[in-house]
């Protein structure tokens, strides 16, 4: 099975480069049994021709935010970086993706696009504003101790991820300083920080599309979530697939 993995625009020295996390292809690797491919966000001419061959969908985070445009917000310079390629790019195959009703996982950077797609907006500075956690990236010069778990995430009663995991609440990493503000109709809360913070959606129609604001690729500690979360999005593709 082909797992489509969205790429991020980098530069280097001259160069731009079409980059993924090697973490995600480590956890996608370990939790799962899929082919990878990587998708670059320069230009999709044939967005639903891709999708046709692909069995399941990753949208991954990245350091970059979604430009407030897409949401109603006036752009400024303490809201960068943007990626606006990725924007359009990532855009184009969450719409694509719901429309074939392909397995979807979208993940922090990801999991806002989501919202954004189906018209929901985006809190810009989490750290902020009064009664809110901290949810950005620790400094730290290691992936244990960016990704350490931070808070906890409190699930839905027998909803998605209290019946995948077995249990009423999890903790989680947190490296992100943008938020869902208004949820899009179509998604329906999973789990929630104890800030009130949006940690976990799924799409109220589709076979199979979760999203989650923590990064499940690396998780120290942690692994039986990251492991029950990519084997469940690994089955609903073999079953999309039959």
């Amino acid at each position: 099975m082909l797992l489509g993995i969205i790429c991020n625009e980098k530069t280097q020295d001259i160069d731009t480069l079409q980059a993924v996390n090697q973490l995600y292809l480590n956890a996608v690797a370990e939790h799962m049994s899929v082919q990878p491919v990587l998708i670059p966000v320069d230009r999709l001419p044939e967005t639903e021709a891709l999708m046709t061959r692909l069995d399941g969908l990753l949208i991954t985070g990245n350091r970059s935010n979604v430009h407030p445009s897409h949401y109603g917000v006036a752009a400024e310079a303490i809201y960068e970086p943007y990626d606006e390629n990725r924007d359009m790019a990532a855009f184009a195959l969450i719409e694509a993706a719901l429309k074939q009703d392909m397995p979807l996982l979208a993940i922090c950077r990801g999991y806002q696009e989501l919202n954004v797609v189906l018209g929901g907006s985006l809190m810009t500075n989490v750290h902020k504003m009064d009664g809110k956690l901290s949810h950005r990236t620790p400094k730290a010069d290691t992936h244990d101790g960016r990704f350490l778990s931070r808070h906890k995430v409190n699930f839905v009663a027998d909803g998605y991820f209290a019946n995948l995991l077995g249990a009423q609440s999890a903790m989680t990493n947190s490296l992100h300083w943008q938020a869902i503000d208004r949820l899009a109709d179509d998604l329906r809360i999973e789990g929630t920080a104890d800030d009130g913070i949006i940690e976990a959606v799924v799409h109220k129609d589709a076979t199979y599309c979760v999203g989650v604001q923590w990064h499940p690729e690396y998780q120290p500690g942690e692994n039986d979530i990251s492991a029950k979360l990519f084997g469940d999005f690994e089955r609903a593709m073999r079953e999309a697939a039959r």
